[in-house]
C-alpha cells in the first residue's frame, strides 16, 4: 500500500502490527511547518514581541511566572557577550545605563550587530558545529595551511547578512550556482572542513581495501557534514542498514554519497577580483591556444629531422631546414615568441589565492584523485552491512524520499557532480523542506539562551528530544524564511524579547529546575575563546585585526612526517598570537592545553553544544597559564604609573574592577582589594580579577 508503513506498536506486552499513514509515521520534525496563531494572553503587559506570547502562554499552563528585568549593567553585558563575545567598555556601560531614550536597547542592539566582531563571534559557534580544523586529522595530521579562507568566508557572510538560504548553497555548490565568485568558492570549505586520512588517499591507490575504506569514510563525512549541518539529521546511521529510528532508507544515504562521489579534497587556485579572474581565464586560453599551435608546427618540423644526430649535426641540419624550409621555420618561431609573449602576460597579474575545498582534483601519483577520469563521480553501491568488499546494488544520486514526498517536489539529480550538488543545495533549501528551517532557528535561539527548543540540535529524529514549544519553533522557522533568511533579524528578534531579559538570579522553581519553560535566564559560563578574548581585552593585548592566515600559538617540530604540536615552546608574550581566538590555528590531534582545560570544542567532532564544566584544573589554569601571567602583567604595568602618583589608590582598584565586570566596587570590596594590592601587587591584583566567578560567567 504506497504512502503507508508497517510499524509496530506494544498492545498488552505483544508486539501487534498496525498500518499507519506515512506522515504518522515521521517525528515532528519531518512533519511540514504550520503557521500557527499567536496566542492571547490576556491583560498581561510582560510581552515585549510575539516570541513572549508563545513563552508566556506555557508559563500559564504550568502555572509559572516570568522573572523580572534584569538591570541595565547586567543586560549590557549579557548583550555583548551574546553578539560580540567580549566585554563591552566602561564608557560604554555608563552610557547605556544612562540613556534616557525608550528605545536604547534597541539602538544597542543595532549598533552590536554592525560591528565586525559580530560574525567573529558568531563564525565560532558555526565551525564548531562543521568540525572546522585547520590540520587533517589520523595519524599524520599534517597542517593545511589554505583552510582559512573558508572561516574568513563564515565571518564574513554572518557580517553581510547573507541570506542563508544562499549561505547553505554557497557551501555546497557555490562554483555551480554562483560561479566566479569568490564566495563561491571559498565557501567550499565546509565540504573538506572535517578529518582526513592522508595515508588512505595519499599513499593508497583506490583499487585497494583500505583505499575504498578512506574513500567510503571521506564521502561519509561529507553526507553526514551536510545534512547533519543544515538539517540536524542523523543520517550516518544509515550506512548499514536503514535507520532504526527515523524514515532514511539505506538508499537514501547511499543515494547521498553519490552526490559527492566526484569530489576529492584538495587546495585551489583562484582569483579574489571577479573581473581578475576573468582576465586570466582568457589570457590561459590563448596560451593554451598558442601552445597547441606551436606544438603542431613542432610536429611538423620534426618529421623533418633526422633521428639521433649529435649537436654538431642538430647545428648543421637546422641550417638546412631554415633554407630548404623558410616559412615552417618562421612559423615555428612565431608560434614559439607567441607562447613566451601569453606565458610573460600571465606572470604580470598579480599571484592567485589559495583554499583548500572540495572539489574535483586532477591530482599526480598515488593520490590521483577523480581527474583521470575526466572528473566524472566514482561508482558508488550500497554496501552490505556497510562493508566496502560486499558491494551491493548500483546506485544513482538522490536526497531523502520520505522528506521529498512530504514536500510535494520531485528533484532531478541525474548528470555529473556540478547538477548533483546543485541539486542537493536547492533541496535542501527549498522553502518547503521543514528541517532547514526549523534546524537554524534552533541553533541561534540555543546560543542565547544555553538551551535550544530542541534540546538536541544535532538531532531531529526519534532518538532525540521533542520541541519544548513546538508553536513558538514553527512560527521562527517560517517567519525566518519568509523574511528572507536574515540571520540578524532573528537575533534582533530574540534579544529584544522580554524572555531574553530575565534576570538569571531568581531561584529554580521546583517544577521546573531545568528551566525547560524559560521563567527565568540561565546563567551561563562563557565559552574558552570568550575567555581568552576577555583576558586580552580587559589587559589591553587584544589585536583585533581581522582575517588572513591563523597564528600558530605552538613550535611544529618534526614536519616531514607526523608532527609535534608543541605549545609549551610557544611564547605567551608573543604579539603575533594576540588575536582574537577566532584566528587561531587549530590542530586536531594535540589540543590547545589552556582552551582545552576551559571545555574548548574537538575539532574532530561536530559539537552542537559544548559541555561547561567546572573543576580545580581550570581555576589553576587561570591562575597559572603564561598567556594569564603575562596579561595580569601588562595591565598591572598600565595601571603602576597612576597608582605611584596618586593618592586616591582606590579610585584605581575601581576603574580595573569596572574594566574586568562591567560594574563599580562596593565600598567593602574597595577596601579588601586595595589592602590586597598593597600587599601582594597590581599584578597579582590583576590576577585575582580575573579569577572571579564574576569575570568567567554572565547573568
Amino acid at each position: 500500500m504506497r504512502g503507508w508503513v508497517r510499524i509496530l506498536v506494544c498492545w498488552g506486552g505483544i508486539l501487534w502490527p498496525k498500518m499507519v499513514s506515512a506522515e504518522e509515521s515521521v517525528s515532528w520534525a519531518f512533519r511540514p511547518m504550520h503557521r500557527p496563531v499567536l496566542p492571547a494572553v490576556g491583560r498581561s503587559s510582560w510581552p515585549r514581541n510575539p516570541i513572549d506570547r508563545f513563552i508566556l502562554t506555557r508559563l500559564q499552563e504550568k502555572q509559572l511566572h516570568p522573572s523580572p528585568e534584569v538591570d541595565r549593567r547586567t543586560l549590557i553585558r549579557r548583550l555583548y557577550f551574546d553578539l560580540l563575545g567580549l566585554p563591552p567598555e566602561p564608557d560604554r556601560v555608563r552610557a547605556f545605563v544612562n540613556d534616557p531614550r525608550p528605545d536604547a536597547f534597541e539602538r544597542l542592539v543595532d549598533e552590536l550587530l554592525a560591528s565586525p566582531a559580530y560574525g567573529e563571534r558568531w563564525a565560532r559557534h558555526w565551525l564548531d558545529v562543521v568540525h572546522y580544523g585547520e590540520t587533517h586529522g589520523y595519524d599524520k595530521d599534517q597542517p593545511r595551511p589554505h583552510a582559512w579562507p573558508y572561516r574568513d568566508y563564515v565571518i564574513r557572510a554572518f557580517n553581510q547578512d547573507k541570506p542563508y538560504s544562499r549561505f547553505v548553497q554557497e557551501q555546497i555548490a557555490g562554483d555551480v550556482l554562483f560561479p566566479n565568485t569568490r564566495d563561491g568558492i571559498e565557501a567550499l570549505g565546509f565540504i573538506a572542513a572535517g578529518p582526513w586520512d592522508l595515508i588512505g588517499h595519499a599513499e593508497v591507490p583506490e583499487s585497494k581495501i583500505d583505499g575504498k575504506i578512506a574513500r567510503h569514510l571521506d564521502r561519509d563525512d561529507m553526507v553526514t557534514n551536510a545534512l547533519g549541518t543544515f538539517m540536524s539529521l542523523t543520517v550516518q546511521c544509515a550506512a548499514c542498514h536503514d535507520h532504526k529510528f527515523d524514515p532514511i532508507t539505506q538508499q537514501d544515504y547511499y543515494r547521498l554519497q553519490a552526490v559527492f562521489a566526484a569530489l576529492d579534497r584538495a587546495d585551489h587556485a583562484y582569483d579574489l577580483d571577479v573581473e581578475l579572474g576573468h582576465r586570466r581565464q582568457q589570457l590561459q586560453r590563448e596560451l593554451a591556444e598558442a601552445r597547441q599551435r606551436w606544438t603542431q608546427v613542432q610536429h611538423e618540423v620534426n618529421s623533418r629531422r633526422a633521428p639521433r644526430l649529435d649537436v654538431w649535426g642538430r647545428q648543421v641540419e637546422q641550417a638546412i631546414l631554415q633554407r630548404l624550409f623558410p616559412d615552417l621555420i618562421q612559423r615555428e618561431r612565431h608560434c614559439r615568441e607567441e607562447v613566451a609573449r601569453w606565458e610573460s602576460r600571465l606572470k604580470e597579474l598579480p599571484p592567485m589565492q589559495t583554499v583548500y575545498i572540495g572539489k574535483i582534483h586532477f591530482g599526480r601519483g598515488a593520490f590521483r584523485g577523480t581527474g583521470p577520469d575526466g572528473g566524472q563521480p566514482r561508482p558508488v553501491h550500497v554496501l552490505k552491512r556497510g562493508d566496502v568488499s560486499k558491494p551491493g546494488e548500483l546506485i544513482g544520486p538522490g536526497a531523502i524520499m520520505v522528506i521529498s514526498r512530504l514536500m510535494g517536489v520531485a528533484f532531478e539529480f541525474s548528470g555529473g557532480d556540478a547538477e548533483r550538488r546543485a541539486s542537493l543545495a536547492r533541496w535542501i533549501t527549498h522553502p518547503d523542506n521543514p528541517l532547514t528551517w526549523r534546524c537554524i532557528v534552533n541553533r541561534v535561539w540555543q546560543y542565547h539562551f544555553g538551551r535550544g527548543l530542541v534540546e538536541t540540535a544535532n538531532d531531529f529524529g526519534r532518538m532525540g528530544t521533542p520541541p519544548s514549544h513546538p508553536e513558538l519553533l514553527d512560527w521562527l522557522a517560517l517567519e525566518f524564511r519568509d523574511r528572507g533568511g536574515s540571520l540578524k533579524w532573528l537575533h534582533r528578534l530574540i534579544v529584544t524579547s522580554a524572555v531574553y531579559r530575565q534576570s538569571s538570579l531568581v531561584p529554580p522553581h521546583p517544577e521546573d529546575e531545568e528551566n525547560v519553560w524559560l521563567g527565568r535566564m540561565n546563567r551561563r559560563k562563557l565559552e574558552a575563546e570568550a575567555i581568552r578574548d576577555t583576558v586580552l581585552s580587559v589587559s589591553g593585548l587584544l589585536d583585533r585585526r581581522m582575517g588572513g592566515p591563523s597564528y600558530r600559538d605552538f613550535v611544529i617540530e618534526r614536519p616531514e612526517h607526523s608532527p609535534h604540536y608543541q605549545y609549551h615552546k610557544s611564547e605567551p608574550s608573543d604579539p603575533a598570537t594576540h588575536r582574537r581566538t577566532i584566528y587561531r590555528f587549530i590542530v586536531r590531534s594535540q589540543p590547545q592545553p589552556f582552551l582545552a582545560v576551559l571545555d574548548c570544542a574537538d575539532p574532530s567532532l561536530r559539537v552542537d553544544r559544548r559541555n561547561s564544566s567546572l573543576s580545580p584544573v581550570q581555576s589553576l589554569a587561570l591562575l597559572n597559564n603564561g598567556l594569564m601571567l603575562h596579561a595580569a602583567k601588562t595591565w598591572a604595568k598600565s595601571l603602576e604609573t597612576e597608582w605611584i602618583n596618586t593618592a586616591d589608590r582606590r579610585s584605581i582598584i575601581a576603574a580595573a574592577f569596572e574594566t574586568a565586570l562591567s560594574r563599580t566596587p562596593s565600598e567593602y570590596e574597595k577596601t579588601i582589594l586595595h589592602r590586597y594590592a598593597e600587599q601582594h601587587g597590581l599584578a597579582n591584583l590583576c590576577r585575582l580579577l580575573f579569577n572571579l566567578n564574576e569575570f568567567v560567567f554572565v547573568d
